[in-house]
């Protein structure tokens, strides 16, 4: 495992405090827990130290985007699609667009649009989508070409952020809207509920540091929505962890399979006060659920 420590995407400061730190507990590949750092400048949330972009493949699986037309993402793909439907579009743009299944969508309720997608890691996508096998910084894209750019959950996986806005604003026509989805800094999914997909998910955005990309870039925040309809973005695992810490939990007690009997009891516990805390999305109302929604749009200048 090769890592990099790395300066705010945003602000490019050094400095930073820790908020937490999590293992790859989704393939458990690796013990080591990488530290969620804070910019002290900007408040930008990102993973440092963190896997380089080469190192970074070894933590996607094979199948990472298989099955994505399943009834579950076709679900997911008409909850995408309220959020643009009231957009006139002749071209659309999807960062990140894995086998090309939500642009499918887009395109049976639009079906004179122009479809293009880019991702680094897709092995190939659908028929009628024009497909740039690279990073977006990458791909040799037109200026001022598309009236709508979208991106599910992908923003938080990429290593320079920054340049993405920027050649989102670069090949959006003047009024041109970015919708995308990305994590959610100040969630307790995230900080609490330990449910962020660390390694993967390198960057945690909130309202604040999403207007502040938009404006450096020139574009303008003009919508953030708190929408757990995508995926369950409640804190469930908050009270199961913090009730586990207090009885000797730790991650590698964990993996190791070496949890004590009380602190298994106190993890139960707290697993059952999550089940009744967490039984609603009021997170969301207070922006504190694990996803954000966010729309920017071209500055016409």
């Amino acid at each position: 495992m090769v890592l990099e420590h790395v300066s705010c995407d945003l602000c490019g400061c050094a400095t930073y405090i820790e908020k937490y730190r999590k293992p790859d507990t989704y393939l458990w590949q690796t013990q080591f827990a990488f530290p969620i750092v804070a910019c002290t400048n900007c408040d930008l949330v990102y993973v440092n130290p963190r896997p380089t972009f080469t190192g970074i493949a070894e933590f996607y699986p094979t199948d990472y985007h298989d099955n994505r037309d399943s009834a579950e993402h076709i679900r997911r793909y008409a909850r995408q699609f309220e959020y643009v439907k009231a957009f006139e579009f002749e071209k659309i743009l999807d960062v990140g667009c894995a086998n090309g299944d939500w642009l499918e969508y887009v395109k049976q309720n639009r079906p004179h649009v122009e479809m293009q997608g880019v991702d680094a890691f897709s092995r190939g996508v659908k028929n009628n989508i024009k497909f740039y096998r690279c990073a977006l910084t990458d791909a040799d894209l037109p200026a001022d070409y598309f009236e709508l750019v979208t991106s599910w959950a992908v923003l938080e996986h990429v290593h320079t952020p920054l340049r993405y806005f920027q050649v989102v604003a670069q090949v959006l026509k003047p009024g041109g809207k970015f919708v995308f989805l990305v994590t959610n800094a100040d969630s307790f999914y995230g900080r609490y509920a330990y449910s962020e997909d660390v390694p993967r998910h390198l960057y945690h955005f909130s309202k604040e540091t999403l207007a502040a990309y938009a404006d450096k870039v020139g574009l303008k925040l003009v919508r953030v929505d708190y929408d757990d309809g995508f995926w369950d973005g409640r804190g469930w695992g908050t009270f199961r962890y913090g009730l586990g810490r207090t009885f000797g939990f730790t991650w590698d007690k964990l993996f190791l399979k070496r949890l004590a009997l009380t602190t298994k009891i106190a993890m139960r516990l707290g697993a059952i006060i999550d089940k009744i805390v967490f039984s609603t999305h009021w997170e969301a109302k207070l922006r504190r659920s694990g996803i954000i929604i966010a729309t920017m749009e071209k500055v016409v200048r």
